[in-house]
């Protein structure tokens, strides 16, 4: 009877372990545990030159290749409106209510000229919606009278 109660407490003791502090020290274990692999949040890692992304994500924009997109937004006034208020939703605190820059954040020096990613908060046709409510502004600003 001693020796099966020390198996049934051996063994109740075994797996009150938790795995994560115990399978580490053997040795086959701890090649699994610690292998060459991405970590989340640890490092983001830029796709290889000339691969093609798979699911719903852009293709990344260069300077290269950003002259060559064509607009699939027409210039409406449901774009401009949209536009108007992601601009003055992430934009204008930096570039000012007519895109000159004068913003406040810029304005107080805060912004030391680094424009935060803003990939992961506008998506989609939001992105062209802002660049036909920015050129709005260009246009509003070569106009006579326009620029004050």
């Amino acid at each position: 009877m001693g020796r099966r109660a020390a198996l049934i407490a051996s063994l109740l003791l075994v797996a009150a372990c938790n795995p994560d502090t115990v399978v580490h020290k053997v040795g086959w274990f701890a090649t699994m545990r610690h292998q060459r692999n991405i970590k989340p949040y640890a490092r983001p890692i830029a796709p290889v030159v000339g691969t093609v992304p798979v699911g719903n994500t852009e293709l990344p924009v260069t300077r290269e290749t950003a002259d060559h997109i064509a607009n699939p937004r027409t210039r409406t006034a449901e774009s401009l409106n949209r536009g108007q208020w992601v601009f003055q939703t992430y934009c204008q605190v930096c570039h000012g209510e007519r895109g000159r820059g004068d913003g406040p954040v810029s304005l107080a020096g805060m912004g030391r000229g680094l424009m935060p990613r803003y990939g992961d908060k506008i998506h989609g046709t939001d992105r062209w919606d802002v660049v036909n409510y920015v050129r709005s502004l260009q246009v509003l600003a070569r106009s006579p009278g326009g620029g004050q």
